[in-house]
This record gives structure tokens, sequence and C-alpha cells, in this order.
């Protein structure tokens, strides 16, 4: 079986800009760990476009098994790009969802009626937009931030004693996600500033434990893999990610079973999830807030195999298949850091 694995930053898609570095050393650990887990899995074939200007991955690919096309200009990318769709049998794809990017590369598989081995673009649409998120989350019962547009922002005003976020209606991770301590200096940062009020989302800043699961989601059932702690900064009224430490937290503090009835619910709420997904959260002493939903393979894989002593894309390849009986799950589950 032919998997092409596309993961954006990386693949020669931003050949006419310069690679954002920290972008593309998170996509690189994030593509480097799918591929070296789907090469020890016989009978996969994969195909990955690699950006020249990176390193080559020689290390874990088999050129005589495996295809590594190196992307140097804008009209090989879209070409092989295309013809890497046309060519595999299943097509895993890691991008940001920011302008519905991820949404659309989804649905090129789709197009050409190869296996998505990830959500379909309905359930990331809903997940890319944070407002229609919210509404989506709270009318099937799961609790999250309150999230409004910052157009809404002068008729809307609410309180929130440990401050705001403010941050793009589609962003991605902690990008240009801004705390403001009062409703005051918010204002004044919204007045000053010539933003798009209607892309831009205000939440409540909740002070809580981030954490983020690792979930493996088919069309019926939902397995967490992964309990993270997220390593998130506040510097200069702005936050940043910095990595996670893979199931980093204890039982005693967010259990199993607490995290299994979050992914539930979450599953539940949002039709189309199917693969790896994370669910950021927030935890304090009486609440758990879903803050996010990435429909995609997220940071925390990189440390997954190592964590459960298994091979997760083993999981993958058989949940496609359908082959459910005996997944490996384990019960071993060690704490692995990764850092960003």
């Amino acid at each position: 079986m032919k998997v092409f694995v596309y993961e954006h930053i990386t693949s020669g898609a931003l050949i006419n800009e310069s690679l954002p570095a920290s972008l593309a050393h998170e996509g690189n650990e994030m593509l480097t760990a799918i591929v070296h887990d789907m090469t020890l899995l016989t009978d996969i074939e994969l195909i990955i476009l690699r950006d020249f200007r990176l390193e080559p991955l020689l290390d874990i690919i088999d050129s005589a098994h495996h295809q590594c096309l190196i992307i140097d200009n804008d009209s090989t990318f879209q070409q092989h790009y295309a013809s890497s769709v046309k060519e595999a049998d299943a097509v895993l794809i890691i991008a940001p969802e920011t302008d519905g990017l991820l949404q659309n590369l989804q649905q090129t598989v789709l197009n050409e009626n190869k296996q998505l081995l990830g959500c379909q673009p309905t359930a990331t649409h809903i997940c890319t937009d944070k407002v229609i998120c919210h509404q989506q989350l709270i009318s099937n019962n799961v609790l999250t931030p309150h999230t409004i547009t910052a157009n809404e922002w002068s008729l809307n005003q609410f309180k929130s004693p440990s401050g705001f976020i403010v941050k793009p209606r589609d962003g991605a991770g902690c990008i240009d996600t801004l705390v403001f301590s009062t409703q005051t200096a918010l204002t004044a940062w919204l007045t000053s500033n010539p933003i798009a009020l209607e892309q831009t989302i205000i939440q409540p800043y909740i002070e809580g434990h981030a954490m983020s699961l690792s979930v493996l989601v088919d069309d019926n059932t939902s397995r967490v893999l992964a309990i993270n702690q997220q390593y998130i900064r506040l510097e200069s009224g702005q936050l940043s990610f910095h990595g996670c430490w893979v199931n980093g937290i204890a039982e005693t503090q967010f259990s199993l079973i607490q995290a299994t009835e979050i992914a539930n619910k979450t599953h539940h709420a949002i039709p189309g999830l199917w693969g790896y997904i994370g669910i950021d959260l927030i935890v304090t002493d009486n609440e758990t807030y879903v803050v996010d939903i990435n429909p995609r393979l997220t940071t925390a894989y990189v440390g997954l195999r190592e964590s459960l002593n298994l091979n997760p894309a083993q999981l993958l390849v058989k949940m496609m298949k359908q082959d459910l009986s005996g997944l490996p799950l384990g019960t071993q589950r060690n704490a692995i850091e990764i850092l960003i």
C-alpha cells in the first residue's frame, strides 16, 4: 500500500518564501516521527515531498522502497503534489488549519477518491472556526471558554478577573495569541490596532493547567493515547508554545477516565473526526475546559512511540483496515519530554 505523508511546512509548498524556523522545526519533528513509524510496518511504501533547503531524510528513508521527492520550485511542487495524491492509496496530511489550508488539502484527497487518513473536511471546518466550534461544543454540553468576535466586544463586553485572550478566529497553536489584564487595556488595543475584527476572537483568560489529549478516533470510538502537559509561556503579553511532556500528567492530577470522558464528548459533538486528533484543555481545580480541537496529528505524536512502547502508526493502519480487534494499546505510559 502506498501512503503519501504530507507535512506542509517542510514539503516545498513555501518554496517562494522564507521558511519559518520554529514551524519548520516542529513540522520536521512530526514528519520524521510518523515516517519512521510507517517504515517499521510491512507492505507500506511511502511518498514524501521535501523542501530542498532542509536536510534529507536519508537516515530513515530507504530509497529502494520509498519515494522522497525534492522540491526546488513552485511548479515542481504543484506537479509532485498532484501526482503523489493520484499515485497513493492513502494520504496523511499535517498542515495548519489557518485560512482553510488543512480543510482544502483534505478535500483534494477526497476529490481523487483516495483514503484520507484524517478528519473529514466538514469536521476540520468546525474545529478551525473557533466561533463555530464554540457553538458546536456548547450545544453538545462540552465546557469551553466563552468566545465572541472582536467586533462584538463593544456591545457584549464580559468580565474576566484573570484577563482576556485575543487570537485569530482560525489560528493554530499559540500563533498571534495575546493576553490583556483588563477590559480597558483590551479595548484600547482594539481601538488602536487595525485588525480584521470579524476574524479575531476574544475569550476569558482562564488560569489553570494547560494540557492536551492525544486521541485516536474512528467513526464510533475514541482512544486516549496520551495526556500531555503543555509548555506554554506568557511573555510580554503574548503566549507561545514550547513543547509538551507526553503522558506527563499524574493520574491523580487528571485521570485517564476523565480524559476519556472529554474525548468521547468531543467526538460526539463534532461528526467527521477521524484518525489522530489533539484536544487542548485548561484544567482548573473545579472545571475542565476544551480550548481547541486540532483535527490532525500534533507535536505530542513525536513522543508517543517511546511513551507507549508501541508503534502508533500500526494503530492507524489497523483502524483504516477496520481491524479494530485487539488493538495493542497497552498500559505502559512513560513521560517523554518534547521541546520545540
